[in-house]
């Protein structure tokens, strides 16, 4: 199972409060939360500074705040758009078309319509960028619509929203940090159940990731 994950870092960093506040949102990261079966834990796909990676939740908590958690329509998995993503992996963090979003955000602020990244990288990616890119590798409903240079995390967000995915935000999300290799753990999750559930009770003692 995938979801799509927002976040913001736990640190203050100048370039997570200004994304949060042109977009008037808690989120200024976005990426996937991967259910790996192999290795028995999730693992986060995410476009970093230091390129397209693939690490731990464990690791990402310790640096990020969770602001809430998706589960897409479960007719429309978005497995099928890992792949692609795999082929990703190590490609180099879009600072380029980050700044175009930047601007594409003050078009909108002063001239309220929207506007073109004027500076498309295909070879490189930032966050919203590469979840954007495998929605549409997995051929979810109404993502073509969708700009892979021009989504930010707080209009991603709010797309999934609308579109009926399950969203689960920060006050009610409780995630594992780590997942042991037990069959009782893993069924639920390939089941397709949601990897976390207000209230509920575990043996593992889940703890939260805030």
């Amino acid at each position: 199972m995938v979801y799509v994950g927002f976040s913001t870092p736990r640190r203050w960093n100048p370039l997570s409060a200004l994304i949060r506040a042109m977009t008037h949102s808690r989120t200024s990261h976005a990426w996937l939360l991967v259910e790996d079966p192999v290795f028995q834990l999730r693992l986060v796909l995410e476009a970093h500074t230091t390129g397209f990676r693939l690490v731990s939740l464990t690791r990402f908590v310790k640096d990020n705040k969770v602001v809430a958690l998706v589960t897409p329509d479960p007719s429309h998995p978005l497995d099928e758009g890992l792949p692609a993503a795999g082929e990703w992996l190590g490609a180099k963090f879009d600072v380029l078309g980050l700044f175009g979003i930047f601007l594409t955000l003050l078009a909108r602020w002063f001239r309220q319509r929207p506007w073109r990244n004027p500076f498309p990288t295909p070879s490189a990616l930032f966050c919203s960028e590469a979840v954007v890119r495998v929605l549409k590798e997995a051929h979810y409903p109404g993502s073509a619509a969708l700009g892979d240079e021009t989504t930010t995390p707080a209009g991603l967000l709010e797309w999934l929203r609308a579109s009926g995915s399950c969203v689960l935000e920060r006050d009610d999300l409780q995630l594992w940090r780590s997942m042991k290799p037990h069959r009782r753990v893993m069924r639920p999750l390939a089941e397709g159940a949601p990897p976390a559930e207000p209230g509920a009770a575990s043996p593992e003692r889940p703890r939260s990731v805030a």
